[in-house]
């Protein structure tokens, strides 16, 4: 429920600042992208994929491109 005094500019800004935020919520990917093959044999036979932490926003863009855009908060290698 808005504040009765809230103009719809107002709205506009907080619906842009909402959805901007929702874009840059952290996603784990495994592979660096959707659909990426990157299973390498690891340390004591164990099998690793590397994983990164990207936006939400560029998760999407992956999807759909289907390809890896390069950009992450952060990237690992899980081996099990």
């Amino acid at each position: 429920m808005n504040h009765p005094r809230m103009s719809s500019r107002g709205r506009q800004i907080a619906g842009l600042v909402a959805i901007a935020v929702v874009l840059l919520l952290p996603k784990r990917v495994e592979c660096g992208f959707p659909g990426g093959e990157c299973r390498h044999a690891g340390p004591l036979h164990l099998v690793c994929t590397d994983a990164e932490v990207e936006p939400l926003g560029f998760y999407v863009i992956e999807l759909v491109a289907k390809r890896d855009v390069g950009f992450a908060y952060s990237t690992d290698e899980d081996c099990h």
